[in-house]
């Protein structure tokens, strides 16, 4: 199975991305929620311009938040491009079993 994008070994990266997703999308929903019950209609004498303006700032939140998660997944893929495949190289003499040269 190929990785959803080459160069990406550690699964964490993905992980972070989806957790990071998921909570810009339910932290600011359930702030503004929670927001909305103090705005209810005869508690507040402009409960549905207040609504309103709630429901703006949550979906402003959740879209800042979603660009700053697609920033930071456009910074991880760049990083792994730049590092590009693993490779290994030959081995020092001194790994191989022979004698360091004396100077």
């Amino acid at each position: 199975m190929l990785p959803l994008w080459p160069g990406w070994r550690s699964s964490r990266t993905r992980w972070h991305l989806l957790w990071a997703t998921a909570a810009s999308v339910l932290l600011p929903w359930m702030l503004g929620e929670l927001f909305k019950t103090f705005h209810q209609p005869g508690l507040d004498d402009r409960s549905e311009r207040n609504l309103m303006l709630i429901d703006f700032i949550v979906i402003g939140g959740i879209l800042f938040a979603l660009t700053m998660v697609l920033t930071y997944a456009i910074g991880c893929w760049i990083t792994a491009v730049m590092r590009g495949p693993q490779r290994q190289g030959d081995p020092f003499p001194a790994d191989r079993g022979q004698p360091e040269d004396d100077d």
